[in-house]
């Protein structure tokens, strides 16, 4: 049987990552009743040394984050980020659409933890309904930069997805970055539902199953 390649992985993944952004979208869009476009122009997997690199040069040192642990299957936290520049044109375009010509801080606070939700648990719910793993959500934080997630990855061994995310409202144009902390056997329970995926859709039979051990 020939071995599943790293591309057909993360081109499932891609597909996973691009409908829960897509159902994002859409829930964005009903929360402000205007047009909005959200995709993922770049996806990678990355190792702890990696994301220490993500952090400093890709995220700004001091950022707007959204923070969601989950547990399950999938173990580990998930991040939004974006620069202060970026939330700002964002929560502007937001709440201008629903009408608000000057939000207040604590609405603009609210504005950007919302559409954190609403994406960190459309990209995680899509992996997780796709692929037949059961995650549970744990409350969500803010912060000013990404020492939660750092945190988390220091604490074990973990790999890093990593999701360069753009949204487009109206005449605004914003940039994010979905960081998804996985511990490694979160990880692994990941590549194998890819796996198991890949082998249904092209019909190939699971080793495990076409392999059974010897009688004793």
């Amino acid at each position: 049987m020939p071995a599943i390649s790293l591309e057909s992985r993360m081109d499932l993944l891609g597909e996973c990552i691009n409908i829960g952004l897509g159902r994002a979208a859409e829930a964005l869009n009903r929360m402000c009743a205007s047009h909005v476009v959200l995709f993922a122009p770049e996806i990678r997997v990355m190792s702890r040394p990696s994301l220490t690199a993500a952090a400093s040069d890709r995220c700004p040192a001091v950022c707007e984050g959204v923070f969601l642990p989950f547990s399950g299957a999938m173990r580990g936290m998930t991040a939004l980020a974006f620069s202060h520049g970026d939330a700002a044109a964002l929560v502007t375009g937001l709440t201008e659409a629903m009408g608000i010509l000057d939000a207040s801080e604590q609405m603009r606070v609210d504005t950007l933890r919302e559409v954190g939700n609403v994406v960190l648990v459309g990209v995680l719910g899509a992996m997780g309904t796709m692929l037949g793993l059961h995650v549970d959500y744990q409350p969500l934080s803010t912060g000013q930069s990404l020492a939660p997630l750092l945190g988390v990855a220091e604490a074990c061994s973990t790999v890093t997805l990593y999701v360069r995310a753009h949204f487009s409202l109206a005449r605004y144009l914003a940039k994010g970055d979905i960081l998804v902390v996985l511990a490694q056997e979160g990880f692994s329970a990941l590549t194998g539902a890819l796996d198991a995926k890949i082998r249904e859709a092209t019909g190939q039979a699971d080793p495990s199953l076409t392999n059974p051990p010897p009688a004793s």
